[in-house]
């Protein structure tokens, strides 16, 4: 029988444990980082709302974790980082300083508009993603345009205040890798990322900080079509 995928979810600080991963370990970053604005999500009414998002606050964090992420990326291999405008300059910036190639900013359209200054503001219906290279690959399959047009996880069913769709990740992941190759996640959530990986029969290391939020997350990965294929180890560090 064929070796099972690696499917390693990590409960602790982000930024320590990226200092414990080897160099130039894993073939692509996708994660979904705190944007520094102490973010909670007011429009959720079906249920109560979510707290503040722990770690989420403006400090030198960008720069650290864009440095460890250059170390720990394979050479010719890809990072995306979802962001948002106001907080775009500096997550540029920091990985522009870390050596990372700056090739392009995807705009992701939801079906759905955020709330924020109901009265004084136009409503925002997109989030930024930088794609940035270390090195050059190649992206697999049809060329597309950097505009990604795929509905938001409905508020109702949210798990996690800045939850992603699972379809734009596994677009993103088809893009970068194939199939076995290494998926980093440092700021994984409620593990959607890991569960694309799944989907999509990459290997995979998912790090939050929160337990609730991967207990919420491992009842999917568990019950998962393609579980018998992966060696899923939960640790917890500190």
């Amino acid at each position: 029988m064929p070796p099972k995928q690696t499917g390693k979810i990590i409960c602790g600080d982000s930024l320590k444990l990226l200092l414990q991963l080897p160099d130039e370990s894993v073939d692509l970053i996708l994660t979904d980082p705190p944007y520094a604005i102490n973010y909670r999500s007011n429009r959720r009414v079906a249920r109560p709302k979510f707290d503040h998002i722990a770690g989420d606050q403006p400090g030198g964090w960008m720069e650290e974790f864009a440095r460890e992420a250059f170390r720990i990326l394979k050479p010719d291999r890809h990072l995306y980082c979802f962001c948002r405008f106001d907080t775009y300059p500096r997550f540029f910036r920091a990985f522009a300083s870390a050596g990372f190639k700056m090739k392009r900013t995807l705009i992701w359209v939801k079906d759905n508009h955020g709330s924020g200054d109901l009265k004084g503001d136009y409503a925002p219906r997109d989030e930024w993603v930088i794609f940035a290279q270390k090195g050059r690959r190649t992206l697999r399959g049809k060329r597309k345009d950097n505009i990604l047009t795929i509905p938001k996880v409905p508020s109702a069913k949210l798990r996690h205040p800045t939850e992603k769709p699972l379809e734009l990740l596994k677009l993103l992941m088809e893009k970068s890798t194939s199939p076995g190759e290494m998926v980093l996640d440092p700021f994984a959530g409620v593990l959607t990322t890991a569960e694309a990986a799944m989907d999509k029969e990459r290997s995979f290391t998912a790090i939050e900080t929160s337990r609730r939020f991967i207990q919420a997350g491992m009842k999917r990965l568990r019950e998962h079509p393609n579980r018998s294929l992966y060696d899923l180890k939960l640790m917890v560090n500190g």
